[in-house]
């Protein structure tokens, strides 16, 4: 058994790297300036190339690239502990309102023009620990706390923090409105280098953290009794794990938007790849949302070429039908 888990896990690296590196690739090479595969290998092992193309690399695809990767592993693993501590196929950051209202936090900031440069990050940490407290309040004010309910009230939610988005949008000047309309749709395409090196540590931290407690989360995604009975402390470990969740939400909220969807999916992709062992699902999930968002990011750009689509769009487009099946599905 033991070996057969071990070769899924290999095959399900294998086959998620090479996806990711394909859309690795195709992201540095297409584009309205088109660059040969082996000119951006040469470009960016340091080797002679010409200025326009080390500045269409190094300056625009390169760091949209790695933003698509941080924010697809950062979604993903936050979906995943989502529905490991919830217990419900359906919970992730979007539909517990959490992006909605960090996206809220952020673009409350923006409104302020507030000087700070941690100012956006820490409203939308803000604003997603305030939605998730909310929602698991609401959730708990019946005799039991039951899971649907906080997709319920996390659902109703994203609709009224996406309504005050659409007010705002329809407010502010002209000037204002494209760098809003990044807030609620989500895109790459304001990546930068100053921001990526903060973002990445703390994913990477966060990560970690969570990985910590993958076999807390497996015990936890049983049952809060059983976790209980094998000696976890599971009132502490769900409130680390939300924390970690809501700030890995809050810190790709504040550097592409909202984008929803990759918490719910790919969660679902990698439990049929290895099982439910969070061990093995938290690593794969992170490469395969990173994957997914590099795709949607590549398919953004060219499907309407010259004109480009929000990353949020492309994967709602994505998520929605999976949604749908996930409420059709009959329960076992």
């Amino acid at each position: 058994m033991s070996v057969l888990l071990n070769r899924r896990m290999l095959m399900a690296t294998s086959a998620t790297l090479a996806v990711l590196i394909a859309a690795a690739i195709a992201s540095l090479v297409t584009g309205p300036f088109r660059i040969a595969p082996q000119v951006v290998l040469q470009t960016l092992l340091g080797h002679h190339s010409d200025a326009m193309t080390a500045q269409v690399i190094f300056g625009i695809r390169l760091p949209r690239l790695v933003t698509a990767c941080i924010c697809g592993a950062a979604l993903a693993v936050a979906g995943l502990v989502f529905q490991a501590l919830l217990r419900n196929p359906l919970a992730s950051e979007y539909t517990l309102g959490v992006s909605s209202g960090a996206a809220l936090g952020a673009v409350s900031a923006a409104l302020l023009h507030l000087g700070s440069p941690f100012a956006t990050p820490l409203a939308a940490f803000v604003g997603a620990i305030a939605t998730i407290v909310l929602v698991l309040l609401l959730a708990r004010a019946r005799l039991a706390f039951e899971t649907n309910a906080a997709i319920m009230i996390g659902v109703i939610f994203t609709a009224l923090a996406n309504a005050a988005l659409s007010l705002i949008l329809s407010v502010v000047s002209a000037y204002e409105l494209q760098s809003f309309f990044f807030w609620f749709m989500g895109s790459f395409a304001e990546a930068e280098w100053r921001a990526l090196l903060p973002a990445g540590v703390a994913v990477v931290v966060l990560t970690a953290v969570i990985y910590a407690y993958a076999w807390n989360l497996n015990a936890i995604a049983v049952d809060e009794s059983f976790a209980a009975q094998v000696g976890v402390s599971v009132e502490r470990t769900k409130g680390v794990l939300l924390l970690a969740a809501s700030l890995l939400t809050a810190f790709v909220v504040s550097i592409a938007g909202t984008i929803g969807f990759v918490g719910l999916v790919v969660p679902h992709i990698v439990r049929l790849m290895v099982g439910v062992d969070h061990r093995r699902l938290i690593p794969i999930a992170a490469l395969a949302g990173a994957a997914l968002c590099v795709a949607a990011d590549l398919l953004a750009r060219t499907l309407l070429a010259p004109n480009e689509l929000p990353v949020g769009v492309v994967t709602a487009f994505i998520g929605v039908p999976v949604f749908v099946a996930l409420l059709r599905r009959p329960r076992a």
